[in-house]
This record gives C-alpha cells, sequence and structure tokens, in this order.
C-alpha cells in the first residue's frame, strides 16, 4: 500500500470515527425532543381552543346583548296616566301626501308635504317631548281628561290612504317610534285601485304599531248625500276594516271635511266613537267627539310653526 493509499484510509476511519460520535451524542436529544414534543402540541392545541372559546363567547355575548338591546328599544313603555284638572287639548294634525310634489301635482299642492319637512315635524315632536297617539289612547284622552305623566300628546292623522304613506311615512315614523292613523277609502282599496295603500301594506304597518280609521267607501261629500247613501258608505267602510284587519274602527274623517247634523247621528248609530273634521283648531270633548277639530299641516308648515301652532 502506498503510502497516499495508508493516509487517505486513516482519514476515512476519522471521519466514520467523528460521525459515530456525533450520531451518539444526538440519541439524547432526539429523545428529549420525542418526549417534548406531544406536550407542546397539547398546551398550544389547549390554548388555541381557549382563544375560540373565548373568542365566541364574546361575540354570543355581544349578539345577546345587542338582542336584549334591540328588544328594549322595540318594547313600549309602560304609560302611567294622570288626571288633568283642566279640560285637555288635544292636537290631531291633518296630512295628507308625503312626496316629493311633480310639476303636474300643482292642483294638490296644499296636500303635499315634503319627506325632509314631514321629518322635521316628527324630530320637532319627539324633541319636544309629544307622545303619538293611537285612535284608542285620543278616546281615552278626551273622555278621561287624562296625559300620559311627563308628556305632551298628538295625534298624527293621514286622509286618503294613499300609496306614500307606506313608503315614504312609514319608514320615518319607524324611525322616530311614532304612531299614525291613516283614513282610509275603503273601496279604493278593495278596488286595488292604483295610487292607494293595498290591504297587505295596511296589515303590515298595522302590526308594526299604526292604525287604519274609516274614511268612507267612496269619499263622496256626506253633507249633500242621502240618509241612505250616508248609511251605506260609513257602515260597509266600518264592515270592511273590521273584517279585514280584525278591529273595531272607531274613528272616522269626513271626507273634505264635510258632514251634517244627520252625519254626526248617522256617524253614532254606524258604531263610530269619534268623528275628525277640517276644522281648524285643536281638539276637545267640549266640541263634541264626532265633531273635532283639526290642524292642517301645509308644505309650507315648519317645525317652528307646527310647535307654536300646538302649544298649550
Amino acid at each position: 500500500m502506498t503510502k497516499y493509499r495508508r493516509r487517505t484510509a486513516r482519514r476515512q476511519r476519522r471521519n466514520r470515527q467523528l460521525i459515530i460520535r456525533l450520531l451518539i451524542g444526538l440519541i439524547p436529544l432526539i429523545a428529549i425532543v420525542a418526549l417534548i414534543l406531544p406536550f407542546l402540541n397539547s398546551q398550544k392545541e389547549s390554548k388555541v381552543e381557549q382563544v375560540t372559546t373565548s373568542s365566541t363567547s364574546q361575540v354570543q355575548e355581544a349578539s345577546t346583548a345587542t338582542s336584549s338591546s334591540s328588544a328594549a328599544a322595540e318594547e313600549p313603555a309602560e304609560i302611567s296616566w294622570e288626571q288633568q284638572a283642566e279640560p285637555v287639548k288635544l292636537p290631531i294634525l291633518m296630512y295628507h301626501a308625503i312626496h316629493v310634489m311633480a310639476p303636474e301635482e300643482e292642483a294638490n299642492a296644499n296636500l303635499i308635504v315634503d319627506p325632509i319637512t314631514f321629518e322635521s315635524h316628527l324630530q320637532a315632536l319627539q324633541n319636544a317631548g309629544y307622545y303619538t297617539l293611537s285612535p284608542e289612547e285620543a278616546y281615552k284622552v278626551l273622555t278621561e281628561n287624562v296625559l300620559p305623566a311627563g308628556k305632551k300628546v298628538v295625534w298624527l292623522t293621514f286622509d286618503d290612504s294613499l300609496w306614500d304613506f307606506y313608503s315614504h311615512a312609514y319608514p320615518l315614523l319607524k324611525q322616530y317610534q311614532m304612531k299614525a292613523t291613516n283614513n282610509v277609502i275603503t273601496g279604493f282599496t278593495e278596488n286595488g285601485q292604483a295610487g292607494h295603500l293595498t290591504l297587505e301594506q295596511m296589515k303590515e304597518m298595522q302590526a308594526a304599531g299604526l292604525s287604519f280609521q274609516g274614511h268612507t267607501v267612496n269619499h263622496p261629500d256626506l253633507e249633500y248625500s242621502s240618509i241612505e247613501a250616508q248609511t251605506s258608505e260609513l257602515t260597509i267602510s266600518k264592515a270592511y276594516l273590521d273584517s279585514n284587519l280584525n278591529q273595531n274602527t272607531i274613528a272616522i274623517a269626513y271626507p273634505g271635511g264635510r258632514y251634517s247634523a244627520d252625519t254626526v247621528v248617522l256617524t253614532e248609530q254606524a258604531g263610530y266613537k269619534l268623528g275628525v273634521t277640517t276644522n281648524h283648531g285643536l281638539a276637545s270633548a267640549s266640541d263634541g267627539l264626532l265633531t273635532l277639530n283639526r290642524v292642517r299641516i301645509l308644505p309650507t308648515t315648519s317645525a317652528e310653526g307646527l310647535l307654536a301652532e300646538i302649544a298649550q
């Protein structure tokens, strides 16, 4: 064997011995890692599970809190009624249409209130501490001479069951959590006349706290109608609302505000408890429950002007 080969052989033996020593030294380290790794994985999984559980719990708690808050906001507060020393004067506001007037509607301009103006009215009433009444509450106020504790009252009424009560007024009334009454021309609803509320829309809004009362079947001038025609208009419209909305309809708005002494008698005989007119002013029991005044709302009625007009 040459001298070169002997040196190469010795180098190879030393390398093999070095590798063997390294492997022998790594064995304890590998064993320790093998023992620790499952423990580390277990700890990691436990932490992930804790974080996930905590996050889920927080989300559930937040969801529950939101639901509770929403439910609390939607649930009406219990009303405490207080007897009044002086006769109550009730503002009954008279609206018709709530939309932006088109040029071709100029003939009916005084009946159309812009939605922005309407919202300013609601906001002003809310800020001034007004409580909006249902027809039944309006009857209670006038017959028992009571008011909700710490509140002023107003009854929002809309004549003619127009389409925009659903599309424009309803969303704003919901936003401000206010009640209102629409006086329905029942023949228009029953026949599906364009531009007027459908029965399905009325049922949806009724479920949300709004109310629907009488405005006759065909919107005639009751003052100059025959006894038979008036009786038919008053009773058939009430029966339609009673049956389809599962209610006892207690109020009527006389079409165009026109009525006679006969109309008042026939209205009472038909089963109505309240009748609203277009006579201007605040309503009171002394005026007669079937001939109540209203405050006409014009497109030019400002929020400040409204509050000034109904202040007592």
